[in-house]
């Protein structure tokens, strides 16, 4: 039995467990096997498919009612779980109203022998597994027992098949039938830890449950989670339907269909956790995207196979990439999972017994809904026989296509809309695991505590577009990098980048290729939609002689919307000149940034020291520096005793490179005074030896082109 101290991190590993199994290669096997099996007995393949997905709903609906996971559904959960089970019950009445023969025909009653005993393989193998992670049971007696489940189902399966089809076909589905038994052994082995913990008696009450659950979604982040996690689970269900029913119409076809879903699902499967273990940062969210992205154009690929002559090789493409690219999914949605559990854990601090469970519950209602969804459509798509007389079955897949591919893309158009809309990105993810070892430790972090609550808990939005602009701009735009390793030595929110302006350029080249996280500096009057008209129509404008004056402002007002959310995008803190009184607002936000872990971008050139209509920035070079910059250093080591320090960088646009000097730290026993212009004074020697380095570097270049010429 666990410990209270250790249940936190069991239950987590269980609720996450159960992710990875929602689409299992047992499961995906054990689906087209059914289907296979079904049309080898001379049945309608579907229907093997919808008994399948009727033992997979009953299965689940039992485990929710009677298991001990029963006492974690929420009111809303429970009335759900009443209605999917009045429309299973429909569901199977009218499939015995649609084949009324059914309960004296044979080769169902095969079909659902076979459908049983893999189920009753797989629960009873679970249970045994756990028993003997637990050691309350022998080794021998767990390989005794383990050998009965399997081998009688094995025997009783192996006789019907023989006296019900030819001999070649019953060895291919006696053959597959163990395969299955494998892969259901592969999956024990796999979730063998997790599955110890299964089974073990909780003392939640369920008014606690309820509590939990009303509290997680007022949380923004959880609930935009449970989304995406719904959207996702259902769009799965409905593939399965979609892909694994209509690619295979032959006994041989749905063998390789299984042959290739196995493979790829493993492979899949095994290449995300490798992917998730060796990068440091949290990526679950970018791999998420890649498995969408190859989710929907399989099924795109499958839709345009559809109503046309059928070509095996794109149908067989468009199966492994929408298997692959929903194993991909679940395997990145487990590792989202892990983190939901730090944010609960944020939210309801040491109010953690029961929530694991409740995920898994909720887990498994998701699961159920998609099955559900599934399962309506498999009955539906059973039509009689004597239909079947008049249509073939490449007629009907044709008809229902549309109908079928609408449902799982536009569910994962959403998914895909709500993980670019995700409240938190790998940052806040990073930061939050940083806050939650502090509070481990005894420690705290008001500063990234306030920060984690305004994106965790509130209403916020990520910002993914000024991503998307950032990744499509780099190779139009491609600067070299030189110098990186002089930010190695630095923890995150100790730097301040301080980069020339050189106009524009500065500014576009610093947030498209500094290699680490910050938060720029910005004029405030590019925050606010009515300042920045006349602040861009002075400072821009004015020295375009080109447009004609009665454009100017208009050509602004179109633009400023645009502006606003880049500026907003990029968390930049607004920078009040002019202003003594707000300008302390600047600082107080700054000093608050560093203090959660952010860097700070800043372009502290005087560009404002010029006649009407003339260049603010230097075009080459460097410009003066502002000096008041520069009590960002004394204020944070003031409030932190950290020092931090000034990274000088050099945007070179004739050279299209990027390039980062040596940090110049802050001394804290220097004058105040004489530290700042210490500092601004360095700062402006290091950028400007990179510029004059610069020169002689396109000196040598001309001469070089000179000589050649």
């Amino acid at each position: 039995m666990p410990s209270s101290s250790n249940r936190f991190s069991i239950s987590t590993a269980s609720a996450r467990r159960l992710m990875l199994v929602l689409m299992s290669v047992s499961t995906i096997y054990q689906y087209m096997y059914s289907t296979m099996l079904s049309s080898a007995l001379g049945m309608l393949p579907l229907f093997g498919a919808a008994m399948f997905m009727s033992a997979q709903v009953a299965t689940t609906l039992s485990h929710i009612s009677f298991g001990d996971g029963s006492k974690y559904l929420t009111k809303r959960m429970r009335i759900a779980f009443m209605i999917i089970s009045g429309i299973m019950l429909l569901c199977t009445l009218a499939l015995l109203f649609i084949y009324p023969g059914l309960l004296i025909t044979r080769s169902v009653w095969i079909i659902f022998a076979v459908i049983f005993s893999a189920a009753f393989r797989v629960i009873n193998g679970r249970k045994l597994t756990a028993r003997r992670m637990r050691r309350t049971i022998g080794k021998r007696a767990y390989f005794i027992f383990m050998a009965m489940i399997y081998l009688i189902p094995l025997l009783i399966i192996s006789y019907l098949l023989f006296i019900s089809v030819d001999t070649v076909s019953a060895w291919q589905l006696i053959g597959s039938f163990l395969f299955g038994a494998f892969l259901d052994g592969y999956t024990l082995w796999r979730e063998r830890d997790f599955v110890a913990h299964e089974g073990i008696p909780d003392d939640i009450d369920p008014k606690t449950v309820s509590d939990i659950a009303s509290e997680l979604r007022e949380v923004n982040a959880y609930s935009a989670y449970q989304r995406l996690h719904v959207l996702i689970m259902l769009a799965l269900q409905l593939t399965l339907v979609l892909v694994y029913t209509f690619i295979g119409l032959t006994t041989q076809e749905l063998f390789t269909c299984m042959i290739l879903a196995v493979s790829c699902t493993v492979v899949m499967r095994e290449m995300s956790i490798l992917v998730l273990r060796r990068i440091k940062k949290p990526v679950a969210l970018p791999l998420l995207l890649v498995g969408l992205f190859l989710w929907i154009y399989g099924l795109i690929l499958f839709y345009e196979q559809m109503g046309q002559a059928q070509n095996l090789i794109l149908s067989y493409l468009s199966l492994g990439l929408s298997v692959s690219g929903l194993s991909i999914c679940t395997t990145a949605l487990a590792e989202l999972e892990r983190s939901m559990s730090d944010v609960a854990h944020f939210t309801l601090q040491n109010r953690m017994h029961g929530y694991s469970q409740m995920r898994a519950a909720l887990t498994e209602m998701a699961m159920l809904m998609g099955q559900m969804i599934a399962l309506i459509l498999l009955t539906l798509m059973c039509i009689p026989v004597n239909v079947l007389e008049s249509l073939d079955l490449a007629r009907i897949a044709a008809s229902l296509s549309p109908l079928l591919i609408v449902p799982p893309l536009l569910l994962l158009l959403g998914a895909v809309f709500s993980a670019l809309r995700f409240p938190m990105n790998n940052r806040h993810f990073e930061k939050l695991a940083k806050w939650l070892t502090l509070e481990s430790e005894g420690l705290d972090n008001p500063a990234l505590k306030k920060q984690l609550d305004s994106v965790v808990v509130k209403r916020h939005k990520n910002r993914f577009g000024i991503k998307i602009i950032i990744w499509l701009l780099r190779p139009l735009y491609y600067h070299k990098v030189i110098g990186t390793e002089n930010l190695a030595p630095y923890e995150d929110g100790n730097m301040i980048l301080v980069c020339n302006h050189g106009e524009i350029y500065g500014p576009v080249a610093a947030n498209l290729y500094i290699p680490i996280t910050f938060r720029p500096w910005t004029i405030s009057h590019m925050m606010d939609e009515e300042a920045i008209i006349e602040h861009m129509y002075q400072g821009t404008m004015l020295r375009q002689k080109w447009i004609p004056e009665k454009w100017k402002r208009p050509i602004i007002k179109l633009f400023t919307p645009i502006m606003v959310w880049l500026f907003s995008s990029l968390e930049a803190i607004p920078v009040y000149r002019g202003q003594p009184h707000e300008l302390m607002k600047t600082f107080r936000m700054t000093i608050d940034a560093m203090q959660a872990g952010d860097n700070i971008l800043i372009f502290p050139e005087n560009g404002e020291d010029h006649a009407e209509g003339e260049r603010g920035y230097v075009s080459e070079g460097v410009g003066d520096l502002y000096t008041g910059f520069t009590m960002i250093a004394p204020l944070y080591y003031a409030k932190t005793k950290k020092k931090a320090v000034f990274v000088p960088i050099y945007a070179s646009k004739s050279q299209r490179t990027l390039t980062i000097g040596e940090a110049i730290p802050y001394d804290p026993a220097n004058g105040a005074n004489d530290e700042k212009l210490r500092l601004s004074r360095e700062l402006l020697s290091s950028m400007q030896a990179m510029y004059e380095q610069e020169k002689e570097s396109d000196a040598k270049a001309a001469a070089k082109g000179a000589t050649f010429t």
